[in-house]
């Protein structure tokens, strides 16, 4: 078996090994070493990567017992250079770390058991086993978490025989019971089998920050971030109120009650707009209807219609006066509604022969057909055309 090196020290960045073993699963080269710095993907915790000789380490996984590590380019020899991406590391060291300080203070404040975590490149969470944690409750626990990182408490990684599986603090026990089984502490606060990689103090963590949550099947998940996550995104969220408050000529504390008035704002706006747009599609109505008088064929371009606006339109206009109505926009979506009460005609073999003039699409039954183009160009002399057509 692979001899793990991050079990005796987990700051160890750089190794040399032997190559035991060389293939290629799922068609890419796989080395097993004799030992390895590189993490493999397990326990919630994602894999390490970095370098071994020139090649990257693209994945390490766990296959019949052998720690096997995916690259992007065969190695040849005998002997390697292992190098890990510290960054990568240390970061899912400060997100196991806090998923263990998290799950102690969810016992310690709530007496709420964990049942699952992950910890994945953006997010981490923290399934815990209740549905009934209301804000206040779970400002408490993360307040608490985030004492433990501050007074800087030991984090103690070691292997422990089954006589020390009693102890009060241990948070769950281990389903099959080894002579000997790896146990992380949080003094005073956690005890858990672990074979993840951690920090070795709680302020090397930083801070957590408990970011959403989640019910599921009887229990609730949480999505966390620490350390350098934990700061990169204050760092982003710190850059976001300011500029809003800029913008709002107010400082953070006035931004709720300036943004609740923006949306009140627009709702009203939003109002208007839409008794405008019915008002103004009335008039159109009218406009089109009057038009018939004596006219069996009414053509009418707008500049700023929507193909929506026009199928109103049409469908509304035909149901008032009889006549054949061709309709179109050269607005942002360039479109053409073609609608007739006549039932002898068939208005969509006009519809087809004007679509190339607008490089467009479209369809619809014998009375009523609608077609969309990139061209706008094209709409005036598509309109003329159909007129044509409906002429002949």
């Amino acid at each position: 078996m692979t001899k793990r090196l991050y079990y005796a020290d987990v700051y160890a960045q750089e190794f040399d090994a032997r190559i035991v073993n060389n293939i290629k699963i799922d068609g890419k080269p796989a080395i097993e070493l004799n030992m390895t710095l590189f993490y493999p993907t397990s326990g919630g915790q994602m894999h390490d990567t970095g370098t071994l000789g020139e090649a990257s380490v693209i994945d390490v996984i766990i296959k019949d017992d052998a720690i096997w590590h995916i690259l992007d380019r065969p190695v040849n020899g005998e002997q390697v250079h292992g190098v890990l991406n510290w960054e990568r590391r240390f970061d899912f060291m400060q997100q196991h770390t806090a998923f263990h300080i998290l799950a102690g203070s969810f016992r310690n404040r709530l007496g709420v058991d964990t049942l699952s975590s992950h910890l994945g490149e953006d997010n981490s969470t923290i399934d815990v086993n209740s549905e009934r944690i209301d804000e206040l409750q779970l400002q408490d626990v993360e307040t608490f978490a985030n004492q433990v990182i501050w007074e800087n408490r030991p984090v103690r990684a070691f292997w422990a025989g089954k006589f020390d599986l009693d102890n009060p603090l241990l948070r769950k026990k281990p389903d099959d019971c080894h002579e000997k089984i790896r146990l992380v502490e949080i003094e005073n606060l956690d005890l858990d089998p672990c074979g993840g990689t951690h920090v070795t103090t709680t302020g090397q963590v930083g801070f957590v920050k408990i970011t959403g949550s989640e019910k599921i099947r009887g229990y609730t998940r949480y999505t966390f971030i620490a350390g350098n996550r934990a700061w990169s995104d204050l760092q982003k969220r710190y850059s976001v109120i300011t500029t809003l408050g800029q913008l709002l000529t107010t400082g953070v504390e006035g931004l709720p009650a300036a943004v609740e008035k923006l949306v009140q704002e627009n709702k009203k706006l939003a109002k208007a707009l839409q008794n405008f747009e019915k008002e103004a599609e009335e008039q159109m109505i009218l406009e089109l209807a009057q038009q018939t008088a004596g006219n069996l064929l009414v053509r009418k371009c707008y500049n700023d219609k929507t193909p929506e606006t026009l199928r109103r339109v049409a469908g509304a206009v035909i149901k008032q006066s009889p006549g054949i109505f061709l309709l179109g926009s050269t607005g942002e979506t360039p479109c053409v509604v073609f609608a007739t009460t006549r039932p002898d005609l068939d208005l969509r073999p006009i519809l087809k022969q004007i679509l190339p003039l607008i490089e467009g699409r479209g369809g619809g039954s014998a009375s009523f057909v609608q077609g969309g183009g990139t061209n706008s160009a094209g709409i005036s002399a598509a309109l003329e055309t159909a007129a044509e057509l409906l002429s002949d």
